[in-house]
């Protein structure tokens, strides 16, 4: 699939137009919303919470509002309302969710209006889904001084060391995110080619865990999606695999013991060979078949990994092995430090560039 989209400029807000522009103490915000996970980076730091929203209401004055993010999940675990799809909200409904949860989450962290704030978000052939997060975002009390929107494979590359270089060099991406897969090629801050794929993804990953404690427990242990995912994010260890054994206590059947490490690793095994065929079987022919200039230079080039799934110990690793024998190319992976936040930092670095240069 094709980028729709390299970068959208947001105006001023009408408000802010009578100000001097030299007056205004412009904030650099970096904003990543994920479908699992929204990450708001700052001069103060990274701020990570769950994309998902609950509706509640009162039991005594029947007074309605909503909870948001960890507090919403910690309280009513599976019945919170993830409102996104890949990346983005898929009718007016969600786009409804979306504003509500974003206003609530920038008052939260108290992010100014008199801010400049760019956004990454993933690639869509859908112009409505698109359009849906273009109108929460201008409505948005934030980025009153300018917002802009990003691929967010591409700013995944600017957490690197090199910073603001990367805009000048030629480059493949790798995102493994938790709904979708997404594999960029960059030339000079233009995405030449990218190709994205909800086949192969984190979620899909703990589905698979959940399956495996099933089938190892005989049906007796049945875990919701969320407890899989704690479960990933805590022992999948592709370095130094460890033993780890669960223990619940079942009704007639007293104490029963089981192996999560053993539950976790196929899974995990299999989404690493999936997507190095991604890679290596699907994305880089149709580069070549497109662009063999641009092919021809990121094939000796550092392939940059990032995305939540590239937090696992040992999987860049993994993948970097895989993909030389597929490839028979003496390629090397490069991983930002942070990969699962990688992508609004490099949204704070655009957003923090354009306040100095203004």
């Amino acid at each position: 699939m094709e980028l729709c989209f390299n970068l959208l400029v947001f105006n001023m807000a009408g408000d802010m137009e009578s100000v001097e522009k030299s007056e205004i103490i412009a904030i650099p915000v970096g904003i990543k919303i994920g479908s699992q996970h929204t990450v708001i980076v700052t001069d103060e730091g990274e701020f990570v919470t769950h994309t998902c929203i609950r509706d509640v209401e009162n039991p005594v004055t029947g007074e309605k509002g909503y909870v948001i993010g960890d507090e919403a999940l910690e309280l009513f675990g599976d019945e919170v309302n993830y409102m996104l799809r890949g990346g983005f909200p898929g009718s007016e409904e969600e786009a409804e969710l979306l504003k509500v949860y974003l206003t609530k989450l920038v008052r939260e962290f108290d992010i100014p209006e008199s801010s400049y704030v760019t956004y990454a978000v993933p690639s869509i052939e859908s112009d409505i889904c698109l359009n849906l997060l273009k109108k929460v975002i201008a409505q948005l009390p934030v980025g009153w001084v300018g917002k802009e929107m990003w691929n967010d494979s591409f700013l995944g590359a600017l957490a690197l060391p090199e910073g603001m270089e990367m805009i000048n060099k030629t480059f493949l991406v790798i995102n493994l995110g938790s709904s979708t897969t997404e594999i960029v090629a960059v030339r000079r801050g233009e995405i030449v080619y990218s190709l994205v794929t909800g086949a192969i993804s984190g979620d899909i990953v703990d589905r698979r865990i959940r399956n495996e404690i099933q089938n190892e427990t005989r049906g007796a242990v049945n875990i919701d999606l969320n407890t899989a995912r704690e479960f990933k994010e805590k022992y999948a260890n592709l370095k130094n695999w460890e033993k780890v054994q669960e223990t619940v206590h079942l009704f007639e059947k007293g104490r029963y013991s089981f192996r999560i490490d053993e539950c976790i690793i196929e899974p995990v095994n299999a989404y690493v060979e999936e997507v190095a065929d991604f890679v290596a079987m699907q994305f880089l022919p149709e580069l070549a078949e497109r662009n063999f200039s641009i092919y021809r230079q990121v094939i000796k080039k550092d392939f940059i990994l990032i995305g939540g799934m590239a937090e696992i110990p040992g999987l860049p690793e993994k993948l970097e092995t895989i993909l030389r024998g597929r490839l028979g190319v003496g390629i090397n992976i490069k991983v930002p430090e942070r990969p699962s936040t990688a992508s609004a930092r490099g949204a704070y670095t655009i957003s923090k560039f354009r306040v100095e240069n203004r």
